[in-house]
């Protein structure tokens, strides 16, 4: 058992890796001004990372399921490390495409995976209770690393313009360690149906069977959605703010360190504000981040972006442990990478016409019509997620099932 326990840990450890994400906060900036791609191009690749997400996810998670969750993080770390390379060297939009491919495998091989083995960690442990808080710590600890590694950045940019890519490949060989040192703790079985058969199973109760589930997945898209819309125009935002390519990264850290503030309190917001209005409260913090930056031209007007980082990471432990806890076992890692196949499929529809609004538009117009689509969509998407609780009883901690139970 004390060999389980040091998961917990161990997982921290590997977000926080995964995380320092060194080239981050450049890579618009590199991608415009060293290699020559337009706002236009850039959102295309990251609306085509999207897409490659949608094809990846939900069989990553079904090979997670089946493989085991160790194992799975083990393939990630070597995409990883390999994508980060091509994408250091990468001398044009069909490089960085290959390169974005590594890295989405990465990302669909471990999205889910870590959460779901930290979840049956918890259980196996005799602490289920206590995964919201595990899961706001990792994932608080992984904000802070990535806005750390933000700091150096331009630094490291400066000296030479490929040079984060390849230290960012670097570090997955420490993960490569951490990896080897996990447990796989005992779960339930997959079952022995065929994979087609069982296939057609795990997406009816997503999208069929469960309606908390259902609404869940929703909620988790658009909320993901619309604080992700000024992610990828936020340094050319405060740019043209007048805000110098040097304080670029320190800005970057401090947005992140609202992100993992907003990571660690979010379980106790849960618990203290009761799930629904924290997360009403998630969707009103981003709303008005949204429409603060849309409306300021001044130099200052980056600091709504606080407001958007910090309803990220409020929702974030609220809405991971209400999913865990209506997911069965033996399909965990399956059911939680639907949530990201969602997200991606929906920046892939939307992220190309995001670049083009930004290059013909501005980010502020752009940005103003996001929060006019986004708000009611999320409220009321909150809405029917609280009410599918409702239908069944009176309070929603009553309607969620112990852990492990489903079809």
């Amino acid at each position: 058992m004390h060999d389980l326990a040091r998961n917990l840990k161990l997982l921290c450890a590997f977000r926080a890796i995964q995380c320092m994400l060194i080239p981050i906060a450049i890579v618009p900036l590199y991608w415009r001004d060293d290699l020559g791609l337009t706002m236009a191009e850039i959102f295309t690749i990251q609306a085509i990372f999207g897409l490659f997400m949608v094809c990846l996810e939900f069989p990553a998670g079904y090979l997670a399921d089946r493989i085991g969750y160790r194992s799975a993080l083990g393939w990630a770390t070597a995409c990883s490390a390999v994508g980060w390379v091509v994408l250091g060297s990468a001398g044009g939009f069909w490089t960085i495409l290959f390169g974005e491919f590594l890295l989405a495998c990465s990302l669909a091989l471990s999205s889910g995976t870590d959460s779901a083995l930290m979840y049956e960690t918890c259980v196996e442990l005799g602490q289920e209770d206590q995964f919201g808080r595990w899961f706001g710590r990792s994932r608080s600890i992984g904000a802070f690393s990535e806005g750390s590694a933000a700091l150096g950045a331009g630094l490291l940019y400066s000296i030479w313009a490929p040079l984060p890519f390849y230290l960012q490949a670097a570090l997955w060989g420490a993960n490569a360690l951490i990896v080897l040192a996990l447990v796989e703790p005992v779960r339930h079985p997959p079952s022995s149906a065929g994979a087609w058969s069982e296939v057609r199973s795990i997406l009816s109760f997503a999208m069929v069977r469960s309606p908390q589930l259902r609404a869940s997945i929703v909620v988790v898209g658009l909320i993901g959605m619309s604080t992700f819309v000024p992610v990828w125009m936020v340094a050319t935002y405060a740019e043209k703010g007048g805000v110098s390519a040097a304080w670029i990264g320190p800005l970057w850290a401090c947005a992140n360190y609202t992100v993992a503030l907003g990571l660690w309190a979010g379980d106790m917001s849960g618990r203290r504000l009761g799930q629904f209005p924290a997360l009403g409260l998630c969707v009103a913090l981003i709303s008005f981040g949204l429409v603060g930056m849309g409306l300021s031209h001044a130099l200052w007007g980056f600091a709504f972006y606080f407001a958007v980082c910090l309803g990220r990471g409020l929702n974030g432990p609220i809405l991971n442990h209400l999913q865990q806890r209506l997911i069965p076992s033996r399909n965990r890692a399956s059911l939680l990478s639907i949530n990201s196949m969602v997200f991606r499929g929906a920046f892939f529809l939307l992220g190309p016409l995001l670049g083009i609004g930004v290059d013909r538009l501005g980010e502020h117009s752009v940005l103003l019509v996001a929060v006019f689509v986004s708000f009611p969509l999320c409220a009321g998407a909150l809405l029917w997620l609280r009410s599918s609780f409702l239908r069944e009883s009176e309070t929603p901690t009553k309607q969620i099932p112990q852990p492990g139970s489903g079809p």
